[in-house]
């Protein structure tokens, strides 16, 4: 399997651990994996954060250099231009770059999430020695309605 993670787990069943155990370790490093997830998203947010305020600060610089030559009404643009520019970009790398990348990187930590719950769930009750139908209701708990739906149907020559 491609996943070190369903690996992990497999392993431990097939090493005989206890279910309780082997649930305990996959989820500890569920949340390390959260942990650091988390970590770069909240970078991302807080570069969105800051972004506006950076582009309020560029555009102080420019009205500084644009009031310094008030008495020559020719030189006011370049200053006038600064100020404008890096509110808009302050703004710009806020709301198109910064802030959709943190939110995309947060609903991807949630899949994942999602994902490594369920396969410790399917982990530990194949270890319990859960009837195979116990264990696909259980499993389809993680599901949305819309994602059950894309499941096979079994015919009766399955069961």
């Amino acid at each position: 399997m491609k996943d070190p993670f369903i690996n992990k787990g497999v392993e431990l069943a097939v090493d005989g651990m206890e279910p309780d155990a082997i649930r305990g370790i996959l989820e500890n490093e569920l949340i390390f994996t959260e942990d650091r997830h988390k970590k770069g998203a909240e970078i991302f947010t807080i570069m969105g954060t800051y972004a506006p305020a950076m582009g309020m600060i560029g555009t102080l610089i420019g009205l500084v250099q644009m009031l310094m030559v008030m008495d020559d009404p020719a030189n006011i643009g370049p200053g006038m231009a600064v100020a404008l520019i890096t509110t808009f970009y302050g703004s710009l790398l806020a709301n198109l770059l910064f802030l959709p990348i943190a939110g995309k990187l947060k609903v991807r930590r949630d899949d994942e999430t999602k994902y490594k719950e369920l396969i410790i769930e399917g982990i530990a009750s194949i270890q319990l020695g859960d009837n195979p139908r116990v264990v696909e209701q259980k499993l389809h708990t993680y599901l949305s309605p819309s994602e059950r739906a894309l499941i096979p149907k079994k015919t009766e020559a399955e069961d």
